[in-house]
């Protein structure tokens, strides 16, 4: 039994050290970072002149260059049409409001394929009946106003929203002042 231990134990030695070494042929992860090696730097080697590659030149067309037009939620976020303001009880289009409404005459002309509606509005004073007649009148003497100009009538909607669509909620004259008037929405 002597002779079979040693022969026992050297092929359990045998079998133990080749089972390491087929584990040692793994990669072992290390847990202290490896420092960073420097960049090296080459010289550059002496360019040669190569002759540049050809590009073929692009078909001439004739490209549209006018320029893109902003959406009409943009437009109406711009404020290309400005709002004008009538004074207490009026409809009557004031030398300020002639002014802006000729600005917004020119936009109009030079931009016809748009839908433009015109909302009147007043302020809280004066029954609900009496407000919508107002805003009405409003709407409809700015729309007016706008054709005299050479604005295309037929593109624009007056509309009276009476007091229901205030610009200041505030119950005192600043807020009023701020609510009579006449604002335009840019529709397709």
């Amino acid at each position: 039994m002597l002779k079979r231990t040693p022969l026992w134990l050297a092929s359990v030695m045998i079998g133990a050290g080749l089972l390491a070494s087929g584990c040692s042929s793994k990669a072992k992860t290390s847990t202290v970072p490896e420092p960073a090696a420097a960049p090296v730097e080459t010289p550059a080697a002496p360019a040669e002149a190569a002759p540049a590659p050809v590009a073929e030149p692009f078909p001439k067309t004739d490209v549209d260059k006018t320029p893109v037009e902003s959406s009409i939620d943009d437009l109406n976020r711009q404020g290309v049409l400005k709002t004008v303001y009538f004074g207490y009880n009026q409809d009557l289009i004031d030398e300020p409001a002639k002014a802006i409404l000729q600005g917004n005459a020119a936009w109009l002309k030079s931009h016809a394929k748009y839908t433009v509606e015109i909302g009147g509005h007043c302020d809280e004073r004066g029954s609900i009946g009496y407000n919508v007649a107002l805003g009405d009148r409003r709407a409809s003497s700015v729309k007016s106003y706008l054709a005299s100009l050479g604005a295309d009538s037929s593109k624009l909607v007056a509309i009276s929203y009476g007091e229901e669509k205030p610009a200041d909620p505030g119950h005192d004259e600043t807020a009023w002042a701020k609510n009579r008037r006449a604002e335009f929405l840019i529709k397709p």
